[in-house]
């Protein structure tokens, strides 16, 4: 193998691919970035069997075809160091790796590609498919991702629940104590898995959310247990998470008697300059709501207290809840919206926030 090419594709496709790569892996194998020349391009993969991402990149000049497995993190290294030259590559006996750029040389071991696990293969005429523009996908992932759990003991809620029926997908993420629901019109070849539901691990949501962009489509495909991302030249191909997601609908208020529209960025920031004075330990903070006016409180006894009156549009009777601000904070940050609407019903009932195609609940506080 033996290939020329400017350094930023060979940043470009190492960066895409080796984050989802363990470099103190047991296997050493599961540690390295397998190179690889595809049909007149270069093609870099990495994986850690749970989770595999491949980019191809065809701005690259190839004298010879052939493949080789290269340490992750030291590719890494030497390409962010070289300097700004074309960068030649080639592969010698014994899978030794020579790079090359104007008059920096380095020689380092690679390993056989023949032992690096095979990405699952897919074709793309598969019926279980959607196809969805790049930020929007963005957008779901980003408006519930903040509400998976990361609880060892509870593996099925370490992901996002995708449905796909009627013409949309939904997304739900949640950790027992906080959940969000988002969901946009996609188009659908229509499938029996999509309908039943699946669940994405949320290192595959982040890895994911890494690659899209603000324009173009995603294609999402079903192989079995695992699901297929194709964006634009990469692929992200993971298991999915086994088990039955909670029912999700069951959570959602069907009705709210009091009603309460906000500014989401008056709301944000009052609850940032309140919740600093709310203990780590127990973070609560209080919402009196009464006739247009909004009381955001915290109170410790070792710290202090912080106070502060938002304007809302609120003529219903007067109502205290409480939440924990991290959980309000981090919905705040995760959605574009400007308005939103609080639905409640008493201060031990679950509060619900929804903006155009989004939803979020979170679960009150005891009022001490």
């Amino acid at each position: 193998m033996k290939i020329k090419c400017k350094r930023e594709v060979l940043r470009d496709g190492i960066q895409k691919v080796s984050n989802v790569i363990d470099t103190r892996a047991t296997l050493p194998i599961l540690s390295n970035i397998l190179l690889e020349v595809v049909e007149g391009k270069i093609k870099f993969s990495g994986t850690d069997l749970e989770i595999g991402i491949s980019a191809l990149n065809k701005e690259v000049n190839i004298e010879e075809e052939g493949s080789v497995t290269v340490p992750a993190k030291k590719i890494s290294d030497i390409v962010r160091e070289l300097p700004d030259e074309e960068v030649i590559i080639s592969v010698k006996k014994n899978n030794v790796i020579q790079i090359e750029a104007g008059k920096v040389f380095y020689r380092i071991m690679g390993l056989a590609s023949d032992d690096f696990p095979q990405l699952p293969s897919f074709s793309s005429e598969n019926k279980e498919k959607i196809e969805i523009p790049q930020n929007e996908l963005k957008a779901l992932l980003t408006m519930t991702a903040f509400a998976a759990s990361n609880e060892e003991s509870r593996y099925v809620l370490n992901g996002i629940l995708f449905i796909a029926k009627e013409g949309k997908l939904k997304l739900v993420a949640t950790d027992g104590r906080r959940l969000a629901l988002a969901e946009k019109e996609v188009k659908i070849v229509q499938g029996d898995l999509w309908q039943k539901g699946i669940i994405l691990p949320i290192k595959a949501v982040k890895e994911l959310n890494r690659l899209l962009n603000e324009e173009g489509e995603v294609q999402i495909y079903l192989i079995d247990n695992q699901i297929a991302f194709v964006v634009e030249d990469s692929i992200i191909i993971s298991r999915l998470i086994e088990g039955d997601f909670p029912d999700y609908e069951q959570v959602i208020p069907s009705e709210s008697s009091k009603i309460v529209k906000l500014n989401k960025e008056q709301i944000f920031s009052a609850t940032k300059r309140v919740s600093l004075l709310s203990s780590p330990a127990s973070a609560l903070i209080k919402l009196n709501l009464q006739k247009d006016k909004m009381l955001i409180s915290s109170e410790t006894p070792d710290l202090g207290e912080a106070k502060e009156d938002i304007e809302v549009e609120y003529k219903g009777e007067e109502i205290t809840i409480g939440f924990n601000p991290n959980y309000m904070l981090d919905m705040f940050r995760s959605i574009p919206f400007t308005d939103l609407i609080l639905g409640l019903t008493d201060g031990e009932k679950p509060g619900i926030f929804n903006a155009n195609n989004f939803t979020c609940v979170l679960m009150p506080m005891q009022i001490s």
